[in-house]
């Protein structure tokens, strides 16, 4: 049974559950797909129905209840509750286990001129996840030999310069070539982002630099410059112009058919998103800007939008791709081993796999392995391995991240430029993997004692994460910034360990206030 609410007018859906079949079952066996598997838990979970969220006097719904997913959509709607509004931009958020595209919900509109609600076919701007598939074209010819990472890109480029003669192909993948970014080089030249230019174009750009940011393969430094030339070496190696390939051998076979790499700014592109920027200045109100979810309660003002869309734009490589939340399932698919449910052939399935393991290769440099590997970002976040991207352009954000061990990935898209895609989706992940995430925190709870200051501090562990619970204080969630290195606030917490690893205190840090000590008070008992 459908159930269907329908008020005075249509409005995005504040949120939808996919339960056809062709969404519900694994990409890889076929079986039924059960959030219950990222929890550890097989019984089913109890049967409820959504309350839909209230905008004014429009709202939208649709559930099928019996899913297994279902029960999550009050939390998804509050996570995402300051954009269901029918008057400004805002976010869709798609959920994938498996490969499978398992819930998706759409916040705000998609164009305010036309009235436009957003849904997962909306196409986005991809911003720099665009990467990862920019990633996959070179990659896919260093799989079929016909592209070196040790050789220096001078090999195949005709032309680059003798300032950048040390750059080899793998130096362009992650970011240690020591290229200058483009675009803060064409924001020095004052060119303007709306000019038509074409990949040539853009290579020009940086052709007429005269030195390296640093030696390469030295260090990690984010450029945008070395994906601008991995799209020309794709052009220069295949023949084919970089869209035409991307189409040809990646998104073809995988069957993305709403998705393509933009160089041609005349193109149709059908439920194209446009982009908007609050417009500061013009209200003395505060503009909306993103809250804890956990600990903001406040009804925000309803801010002014400029346009920051840009229709002349036709650069890729770094960006350039558009896709939606549901045509990005095809992705995830591939990226979860999905390969029977995307009908591929076996000399595809096996480049792909190949594929998969070069862009997972991380880089060690002075002893320190590199997070960012191939187009994608490779932690450890909260106990468990994370990969993923994020993208910020004229006014887009964007965000996936990709937990493996667990089958989940979760992409946000949002068109204003207030909007925090990755803090979304980490909240997200904290919905669907809290029991794992609980038994790596737990480690952490407990009463820490400043002998110093003669106070305590309680640590506890809930809804996924660590609360920092202080005298004359709101409590506080910690959120992790590297192993055993948290931040509340403006606070700087460094766990100690002692010998046998086990958390011992740690060390605080705040203002001009540096390293104030906590020990942890093992005989007292968190009430």
């Amino acid at each position: 049974m459908k159930i269907s609410l329908n008020l005075r007018r249509f409005y995005p859906l504040a949120f939808m559950i996919l339960a056809s079949s062709a969404l519900s079952c694994s990409a890889e066996t076929g079986q039924a797909v059960s959030p219950e598997k990222l929890h550890g838990n097989s019984q089913n979970p109890a049967s409820s129905k959504v309350s839909p969220a209230t905008v004014g006097s429009s709202v939208a719904a649709s559930v099928h209840p019996g899913s297994a997913w279902q029960k999550y959509s009050p939390d998804m709607e509050q996570l995402f509750r300051n954009y269901i509004r029918p008057d400004a931009p805002g976010c869709v958020a798609g959920v994938y286990q498996e490969g499978e595209l398992v819930l998706s919900g759409a916040y705000g509109m998609a164009n305010l001129d036309h009235g436009i609600p957003l849904s997962d076919s909306s196409r986005f701007y991809m911003a720099s996840v665009s990467k990862q598939v920019t990633a996959a074209a070179a990659g896919l010819l260093v799989v079929r030999g016909k592209l070196d990472l040790d050789k220096p890109v001078s090999e195949y480029i005709d032309g680059w310069p003798e300032w950048a003669e040390g750059i080899t192909v793998s130096h362009l993948f992650n970011h240690t070539s020591g290229l200058p970014d483009i675009y803060d080089l064409m924001a020095i030249a004052g060119i303007s982002l709306s000019d038509v230019m074409s990949i040539d174009d853009y290579m020009s750009v940086f052709f007429n630099g005269e030195s390296l940011k640093h030696l390469p393969g030295q260090r990690y430094s984010y450029t945008n410059s070395g994906y601008t030339t991995l799209a020309k070496l794709v052009e220069t190696v295949s023949g084919d112009d970089f869209s035409v390939f991307v189409d040809n051998e990646i998104l073809g076979p995988l069957g993305m058919s709403a998705s393509h790499f933009h160089d041609d700014r005349h193109r149709i592109i059908p439920n194209r998103v446009i982009s908007y920027a609050p417009a500061r200045g013009l209200s003395e109100e505060p503009l909306f800007s993103d809250v804890d979810p956990e600990t903001d309660d406040s009804t925000l003002p309803e801010p002014v939008f400029r346009q920051t869309y840009l229709s002349n734009f036709q650069g890729v490589g770094p960006g350039g791709l558009y896709s939606t939340v549901r045509d990005w399932a095809r992705w995830e698919a591939l990226w979860s081993g999905g390969y029977s449910a995307l009908a591929l052939e076996e000399e595809r399935v096996a480049e792909f796999q190949k594929l998969k393991e070069l862009m997972t290769r991380q880089m060690v440099i002075n002893g320190d392995t590199l997070d960012y590997a191939m187009g994608l970002d490779i932690t450890q976040w909260q106990g468990q391995v994370m990969q993923g991207h994020s993208g910020s352009f004229m006014g887009f954000r964007t965000d996936v991240r990709r937990f493996p061990e667990h089958g989940l990935a979760l992409l946000t898209l949002c068109n204003r430029e207030d909007a925090n895609p990755g803090r979304s989706n980490r909240e997200m992940a904290r919905i669907f993997l809290k029991e794992h995430f609980e038994a790596f925190l737990l480690p952490y709870q407990g009463v820490y004692r400043s002998e110093e200051l003669q106070i305590d501090y309680t640590i506890t562990v809930e809804q996924g994460t660590l609360k920092l619970h202080r005298r004359l204080s709101p409590n506080g969630l910690i959120r992790e910034d590297a192993p055993d290195m948290w931040r509340a606030g403006s606070w700087d917490l460094v766990f100690q360990r002692n010998e046998e690893g086990e958390i011992s205190g740690f060390l605080v840090s705040t203002g001009r206030s540096k390293e104030v000590a906590f020990d942890r008070v093992p005989e007292l008992i968190i009430p």
